[in-house]
């Protein structure tokens, strides 16, 4: 059957169809190609958005940003001024929450305070980070040298650290290979070290603040000075004095060990960006080690056992009871204490340990809920201005009708 006639003949029903197909496709074609554009460049725009990191902005960016928390700083002075104007006139009324008010105000500025210390700290490091890292570039003559500089330093740090685990435990020179034997591990290290403190110089000559650089590099510096062990101490002195020494110089070794971690974590920093989560890690550094101290002293040198039988007869021992101890609250069950001074010391490590695992892990919990938290907060104090406008004009309306 012929639907239509033209010049060049009829069209059956099927060549219509066709037509209405090819136009069809091109039109769901030319929409896929925008859905597809529309893809990409939300995609790019993601990039870009997560691209915006502090460390890639520059000098005058970052510090507009400083500017704006100064002018912050103003606010919250005004505000709290007013605080003091609207609880002194609660006073004078005699108002029963005034206190809580004054208590809950007092909160909240403190708190915003502090966040704009921290991030006025965060920002002023930034550009001072910025400055020292253009300068090192310009020296070493691009940025891609000074990375390879960081990672050749990263490098490094692993490997002392595999030298330095191997050597606490690895037993007499007797027993080792030759190339890490004590004396040849300690040249190794000191070599490190040398490189260690020729990166600190160079960061310390390329900064602008000096200050700066001894605040949040001074772990660099402390690493960087080698710390002999008990066979390169023989050589200089009398056995009995070379033991009294290379006890506290254990100790120094094994808080070096403990730094160059904490230096190999700051390429972490960001994940740690809490300031009571650094706290914390730092408390159960230093609870780990003296506690590690005060049970070897009381159970370990001077316990009822033998040196063969007892779990903390060596301080890498009484370190690693010390550790577990403070991190399961004292479910390793790996030394019961024999001493009134070993058990009070194990009591006070648990609790220590409670209270810094509960502080951490709620402090992890704020990541995730911060904003959420942040979100609660604006509402709740939007319905408290609304009800307190409802207020008033419930009482303009009953002074009205009176």
């Amino acid at each position: 059957m012929w639907l239509s006639i033209s010049q060049s003949g009829p069209k059956t029903y099927g060549a219509i169809l066709n037509e209405q197909n090819v136009g069809t496709n091109s039109s769901i074609g030319r929409d896929d190609k925008r859905k597809q554009h529309m893809r990409s460049t939300a995609y790019t725009s993601l990039k870009a958005l997560e691209e915006m990191q502090l460390g890639r902005l520059d000098v005058e960016s970052i510090q507009r940003i400083v500017d704006a928390i100064d002018e912050e700083y103003e606010t919250v002075a005004n505000e709290a001024l007013a605080a003091i104007e609207i609880v002194n006139i609660q006073l004078e009324a005699g108002e029963v929450e005034t206190l809580q008010l004054a208590k809950k105000k007092a909160t909240q500025i403190k708190s915003r305070l502090e966040s704009l210390d921290d991030r006025r700290v965060r920002y002023s490091d930034a550009i001072q980070k910025r400055i020292m890292n253009t300068r090192i570039e310009e020296r070493l003559g691009s940025r891609r040298r000074r990375l390879l500089l960081e990672g050749f330093v990263m490098t490094l740090i692993v490997l002392v650290l595999g030298l330095l685990f191997y050597d606490f435990g690895a037993g007499p020179d007797e027993t080792r290979p030759p190339l890490l034997k004590s004396g040849n591990i300690f040249i190794i290290d000191t070599i490190c070290c040398l490189i260690f403190m020729c990166e600190f110089i160079l960061r310390l000559s390329c900064a602008e603040d000096k200050k700066y650089v001894w605040r949040k590099h001074w772990i660099d510096f402390v690493t960087s000075i080698p710390v002999p062990g008990e066979a390169q101490l023989a050589r200089f002195g009398r056995a009995a004095r070379v033991a009294r020494i290379s006890r506290g110089l254990r100790v120094l070794r094994f808080l070096r060990v403990f730094l160059l971690v904490w230096r190999g974590m700051d390429k972490f920093q960001d994940a740690f960006d809490v300031k009571l989560m650094k706290k914390t890690l730092k408390w159960s550094v230093i609870i780990t080690l003296v506690g590690a101290l005060l049970v070897y002293y009381f159970e370990g040198k001077n316990g009822v056992l033998d040196a063969e039988g007892n779990p903390v007869g060596s301080y890498p021992e009484a370190l690693w009871w010390s550790f577990t101890t403070v991190l399961t609250g004292g479910f390793g069950d790996i030394h019961n204490p024999a001493t009134i001074a070993g058990q009070i010391l194990t009591g006070g490590l648990v609790l220590m340990g409670m209270v810094l695992i509960g502080v951490f892990t709620a402090t992890l919990t704020t990541l995730f809920v911060g904003e959420q938290s942040e979100e609660i907060e604006k509402l709740s104090q939007l319905i408290s201005e609304q009800i307190s406008d409802l207020s008033k004009k419930v009482d303009e309306l009953a002074d009205r009708a009176s």
